[in-house]
């Protein structure tokens, strides 16, 4: 068994620095006369927000890195336990390609099936929160580290670029009509608070929530005296998760990994 987690902790290694160069090839270079940032604005629509928020990539795919180093540490010591690496492995690796695939589509401009792989790298994510009961087990200060907070920052992130995905979509092919895209953008707002809401007090995922605070405060800045409405939804639904990120904390202070303490 050790030998497996050897090849996945080594494969997850190489996927994601292939992945991080081919992130910032294409957003270097581009591809079919596109950047990212380009298709952004021309398939722009209300639920994006400010162009800022999209710099949090730079601190996951840091996480990311620290946690595959610690993948390999774990898979490679004689002592140090590494049957996690069975249980994230393989879906981490394919949230990578996926990652990796999701950007060549959206610079092809295969929209639709852009919003395909990028369900599929949310799904893997959340397999992968299910296969190691993430949370809701007083696990090693290290597994909170290196193996949880990194797939929670991932995975918080990647929720929000579903919505926005499909909302993407849904411009391009002119889904909503004008005049309903501040109600229907309102109505993603709530369902984005919404699901984090459901992270925290059934997953105990603050940190994926904290991710949805940086996401809905960008989309807030964005509409900053331009459109009150989702300025001010926008910034209440922040407050609210910031609140609940906070009172959850408290209420489970005890097991906080910050906890002076704490002795694992």
């Amino acid at each position: 068994m050790k030998k497996s987690h050897k090849i996945y902790a080594i494969l997850n290694l190489i996927v994601l620095i292939v992945v991080i160069f081919w992130n910032y090839w294409v957003n270097a270079k581009g591809i079919n006369g596109n950047t990212v940032s380009s298709l952004s604005s021309e398939y722009e629509n209300l639920f994006t927000p400010a162009g800022y928020a999209f710099s949090i990539w730079g601190l996951i795919f840091l996480a990311l890195f620290a946690q595959a180093i610690f993948f390999i540490s774990r898979a490679f010591s004689a002592n140090k336990d590494s049957d996690f690496l069975s249980q994230v492995g393989p879906y981490l690796i394919m949230t990578n390609i996926g990652n990796g695939l999701w950007l060549y589509m959206w610079l092809m401009e295969h929209t639709g099936i852009s919003v395909i792989v990028m369900i599929g790298i949310l799904a893997s994510l959340v397999i992968t929160i299910l296969n190691t009961n993430m949370e809701r087990w007083n696990a090693p200060r290290q597994t909170i580290f290196w193996l949880w907070w990194p797939i929670a920052l991932y995975s918080g992130w990647i929720s929000v670029a579903t919505i926005a995905n499909i909302s993407a979509y849904l411009a391009k092919i002119g889904w909503v009509a004008a005049e309903q895209e501040i109600t229907w953008t309102v109505i993603m707002i709530a369902v984005a608070v919404l699901l984090n809401l459901f992270m925290i007090f059934t997953r105990n995922l603050r940190e994926f929530a904290c991710v949805g605070v940086w996401a809905l405060i960008a989309i807030s800045v964005k509409h900053w005296d331009s459109i009150p409405t989702l300025q001010w939804t926008a910034l209440f639904g922040a407050i609210v998760l910031f609140i609940a990120i906070g009172y959850h904390g408290y209420q489970n202070r005890a097991t906080a990994p910050f906890n002076l303490n704490q002795t694992n």
